[in-house]
């Protein structure tokens, strides 16, 4: 006999069911994470072949960051000694254990193995997200894996805010969708912490402190209902702020701050070395343009099949889904890709040299595969939206900017592409062409695509070409990487480390070394700054770096510099910042007193008399070593502290002259001796000697009569390209041996 279920029956059973749902649930998850491990360890296997730097200075300022991490034991942002105004200290501080007391080669690799692992973590919150939008686990795996292979992932090869800011901003959209669905006060907390973590990962994202109340009021807008527009506006802006007080609340003081910072004129500010972004003309000329040549770029990294559904479907979920949690993705996914579209375009015409940076921009491309898959499942495809996105693809494809590139592009790893776009369209017009008519076609096979194949059948045969399109863009960008010489100059899978790294491994690293960059290759400006950057990018223990009267640094202000002057009469430096030095041996400006440790490829490693002092200092040469037109070089050669009589000290100078001009004549003469000889481009040197008095100093005089115009002044790389001095000959190294006589 049937029994009519009892409340106890039917509980059990709703108690049933949810277990059910949630072993469902952890089921996909430890899928999830296996999948996850499985493609971030496949990414090590890449990532670790790496075992150069390719991006500088970004490069050396995050392991820098992170560097002084450990020496100082503080979490604050500081670079050679001083807290600098750096927001993106989140990846800093992941990576600080990995070099806290290791040489750089070791902690090199062991960030690259954590760059794979923590940048392709990005898939568990896009997996979430498709998730909670699809309610289907097998099309959330696609998108995972999508997001974790997309060209982008190239970036976890260096050091860069992009490996954790990539599942930063995944983690933020998930719970500011999880906060619009169900407004609640954990929610909004949770929400706030993301926000928090991901603008600390990378200052880029405060935008998303925008797209955070415009989002909830175009969802809150969609199902508000009044009668006339203007009470559902109204309506909607009382709903949000009465659906989350918390968020209300924060917003309200943090509108206060902001008006107080505006007066005080210190806005921008707040985003630490990054301010400069937030002043000036935020819409500037050819915005229209950019802009669609920025969208051209996404559209072609995705794909062009999955982001023509994906911005369809969010055209149309925007617009008329009456499921909250559709709709919710549709407004964050929507206002977060016009928001990033506007702010990386704006950037780019401003301060990105007539490149485009769609590094900057990718972050929104795993909301576009999720919409891609939201498509999939939607039983009939709206044509106008298709024709839209499509349309507007094409479109951004006549205007997109095609260049050969000899090594992998970072800003813009898509154009790994470009060479077999070029060769296929036969020209950047074709190419162009070429991908706008893809489009249109394209857009056509989905709109008979329904009418061919049953529904199941086309999901998979869409699935598995956005996963051919897209693994092999990446695929493009990692053999760009792996097979062609760095921007060093040198094989990025060949490891520099035994080259490089001699000064830590002489003193250890946690050593304090001040290096002192000098330009001393000849008529090369980024010859001599890449060489400036391996000298601290392989040793830990350069903790400093000196300037002597401003004349070379090769890092940007980002890297606070020491300001070395001497007094010109005793040779007393100004300041003594640590206990050993790294100057070039071809310097000519000055060389500091102190026991020679180690001298190699062109570095002198000394441990400093302290406090600092000069045991040479030149006078009246360009600070390059070159001699000035009518005026007589000077090398002024210090008494040693406590010299009770005259000695006689011992000068070896090097001297060259200009490429490609006879040999010229100059002299070299002390109170001791003369040197008369000619010098061309091969060089020539000699030893001079020069009494020295106690507590005083002695002058050696370089006169070079003939003069020639020669490459512009290294202390820049403006001022190096403009050409607008004449000089005599090059002092090419001076040197003062350790023997003294008496005079």
């Amino acid at each position: 006999m049937d029994v009519p279920p009892t409340t106890t029956g039917l509980q059990e059973r709703k108690r049933f069911r949810s277990a059910s749902l949630s072993e469902v649930a952890r089921r996909a998850d430890v899928r999830m994470a296996v999948l996850w491990l499985a493609l971030g360890a496949g990414l090590a296997v890449l990532t670790t072949r790496v075992v150069d730097w390719y991006i500088m200075t970004d490069e050396l300022l995050y392991e820098r960051l992170a560097i002084s991490v450990g020496h100082h034991h503080s979490p604050l942002p500081q670079i050679h000694g001083e807290v600098i105004g750096n927001v993106n200290q989140l990846y800093p501080l992941l990576l600080a254990p990995l070099f806290d007391g290791e040489l750089v080669p070791s902690g090199l690799h062991d960030a690259h193995v954590l760059n794979a692992l923590v940048m392709s973590s990005a898939g568990v919150p896009a997996f979430l997200l498709a998730r909670r939008v699809t309610q289907s686990v097998r099309l959330s795996y696609v998108v995972a894996a999508l997001t974790i292979c997309v060209p982008w992932i190239v970036l976890s090869s260096f050091l860069m805010t992009e490996v954790v800011a990539y599942p930063a901003f995944l983690w933020a959209v998930l719970l500011l969708q999880q906060a619009t669905v169900s407004p609640r006060p954990r929610n909004d907390i949770g929400l706030l912490v993301a926000l928090a973590i991901a603008t600390f990962a990378r200052t880029q994202f405060a935008v998303l402190l925008f797209v955070v109340p415009v989002a909830l009021y175009v969802h809150q807008l969609a199902f508000t209902k009044a009668g006339s527009w203007l009470a559902r506006i109204r309506d909607a802006a009382r709903g949000v702020v009465s659906s989350h007080r918390v968020l209300a609340a924060v917003y309200g003081g943090l509108i206060v701050v902001a008006v107080a910072l505006l007066i005080a004129g210190e806005l921008s500010s707040v985003l630490g070395t990054y301010s400069v972004t937030a002043e000036g003309n935020l819409v500037p000329s050819g915005m229209g343009r950019s802009l669609l040549e920025h969208f051209a770029l996404l559209g072609l990294g995705l794909g062009i099949l999955p982001f023509v559904l994906g911005i369809a479907w969010l055209l149309v979920s925007v617009i008329g889904s009456r499921v909250p949690e559709r709709h919710a993705f549709a407004s964050i996914a929507v206002v977060a890709f016009v928001a990033f579209l506007f702010e990386v375009t704006s950037y780019d015409l401003r301060f990105g040299q007539g490149r485009l940076h769609d590094r900057y921009l990718f972050y929104v491309g795993p909301l576009v595969l999720v919409a891609f898959v939201a498509m999939l499942q939607e039983e009939r495809w709206p044509r106008w939206s298709l024709f839209v996105s499509g349309g507007l693809l094409a479109l951004s494809f006549s205007y997109i900017p095609i260049a050969r590139y000899d090594k992998l592009n970072v800003d813009s790893p898509i154009t790994a592409l470009n060479r077999n776009l070029l060769d296929l369209g036969g020209s950047v017009n074709g190419a162009r062409s070429l991908l706008a008519v893809a489009t249109l076609i394209v857009v056509g096979l989905l709109l008979i695509g329904p009418a061919i194949l049953r529904r199941r059948q086309l999901t998979v045969v869409l699935v598995v070409i956005a996963l051919l399109a897209i693994p092999a863009q990446t695929a493009l960008a990692f053999t760009r990487l792996l097979t062609v010489d760095g921007t060093s100059g040198r094989p990025i899978t060949v490891d520099q480390s035994v080259v490089f790294d001699w000064i830590d491994r002489d003193l250890g690293t946690n050593a304090k070394v001040t290096m002192v960059p000098y330009p001393f290759l000849y008529g090369n400006y980024w010859d001599n700054v890449a060489y400036w950057w391996n000298v601290e990018f392989w040793n830990a223990s350069v903790q400093r770096a000196a300037v002597y009267e401003g004349a070379f640094t090769g890092t940007p202000e980002t890297f606070p510099t020491t300001e070395l002057t001497f007094d010109r009469t005793t040779g007393r430096a100004n300041v003594s910042p640590s206990a050993y030095s790294a100057q070039a041996v071809a310097e000519t400006r000055f060389r500091l007193a102190g026991k020679q440790l180690s001298d190699l490829r062109g570095v002198v490693l000394i441990q400093n008399e302290q406090p600092w002092r000069a045991q040479w200092l030149t006078f009246d040469l360009y600070r390059d070593g070159w001699t000035v037109p009518k005026v007589a070089g000077k090398i002024r050669v210090f008494a040693d502290p406590g010299q009770t009589e005259r000695l006689r000290r011992y000068l070896t100078i090097s001297v060259r002259g200009p490429d490609g001009v006879p040999a010229r004549p100059f002299s070299v003469t002390s109170n001791e001796s003369t040197w008369q000889a000619q010098a061309d481009e091969r060089g020539t040197s000699n030893q001079v000697s020069v009494c020295v008095p106690p507590h005083a100093y002695a002058d050696v005089e370089i006169n070079a009569p003939r003069y020639s115009p020669i490459y512009g002044d290294p202390k820049s790389e403006p001022s190096f390209g403009s050409y607008a001095r004449s000089a005599g000959v090059l002092v090419t190294g001076i040197s003062m041996a350790d023997e003294t006589t008496p005079c």
